[in-house]
C-alpha cells in the first residue's frame, strides 16, 4: 500500500468523525430503536391477538361441551324419570287399581274380540261384549310383566313389550288361567301418559 493511499483512507475517516456529530448519532440511534419498538409492538400485539383468539375458541369450546353434557344429563334424568312414571302405572294395575288411561283414538287389538278397537266410540260400543267376557271370567286379575321398556329422545313416545298373565275362577270355581305377550305404546299428552296402542295374544302352549 502507497503512503499516498494511506493519507487518503485517514482523511476518509476524519471527514466521517467529524461529520457523523452527536446529534447526528442520536437521530440515527432514536430512529433506529423506534423502529425496533414499533416491529416489537406490531409483534406483541399480533401475539396478543392470536393468543386471545384461542383463549376465546377455548373458553366457546368449553361452553359448548358444557352445555351439551347438562343437556344430555337433563334428557337421561327426564328418561329416567318417565321410566318410573310407566313403571308405577303398570305396577299400580297389577295391584287392581285402574289408572291406565288411553288416548282418545287409541287402538286396541286382542284376541278376545274379533277386531281392532279404534277409538273411544267404538271401545264404548263394545261395552256389552265386554260384560260378557266380565261375567265368563269372574274375579279376573291380569298382571303384567315388562321385560323391555324404550322412552323416545323426544320425551314424548315410548313404547313396552312384555309378558301377561290372565287368571280367574272357573265354572268349578277353580283358578285358571293363560299367559300371554304384549306391546303397548305410550303417548305423553299434557305432562301425562297415556296408551296409544295396545296388542295382545295369547301363547300356544
Amino acid at each position: 500500500m502507497t503512503s499516498i493511499t494511506k493519507i487518503r483512507r485517514r482523511l476518509n475517516v476524519l471527514r466521517v468523525h467529524r461529520n457523523f456529530t452527536l446529534p447526528i448519532f442520536l437521530k440515527h440511534f432514536n430512529g433506529h430503536t423506534a423502529e425496533r419498538q414499533t416491529n416489537m409492538t406490531t409483534q406483541t400485539i399480533k401475539m396478543i391477538t392470536r393468543t386471545s383468539l384461542c383463549f376465546i375458541a377455548s373458553l366457546l369450546i368449553f361452553n359448548g361441551s358444557q352445555a351439551v353434557q347438562a343437556q344430555t344429563s337433563a334428557t337421561a334424568a327426564a328418561e329416567k324419570t318417565d321410566d318410573q312414571t310407566i313403571r308405577q302405572l303398570v305396577q299400580q294395575e297389577n295391584d287392581g287399581n285402574r289408572v291406565i288411561k288411553y288416548t282418545d283414538d287409541s287402538i286396541f287389538v286382542s284376541g278376545a274380540f274379533p277386531r281392532p278397537i279404534i277409538g273411544r266410540k267404538q271401545f264404548d260400543a263394545m261395552k256389552p261384549r265386554r260384560e260378557e267376557m266380565k261375567k265368563a271370567r269372574p274375579n279376573e286379575k291380569m298382571k303384567s310383566d315388562i321385560q323391555r321398556l324404550v322412552i323416545s329422545q323426544s320425551g314424548d313416545l315410548a313404547y313396552e313389550y312384555g309378558d301377561f298373565n290372565v287368571s280367574f275362577d272357573s265354572k268349578n270355581k277353580k283358578r285358571t288361567g293363560f299367559s300371554g305377550s304384549y306391546l303397548r305404546v305410550w303417548r305423553k299428552v299434557n305432562g301425562e301418559w297415556l296408551v296409544d296402542a295396545f296388542f295382545a295374544r295369547p301363547n300356544e302352549s
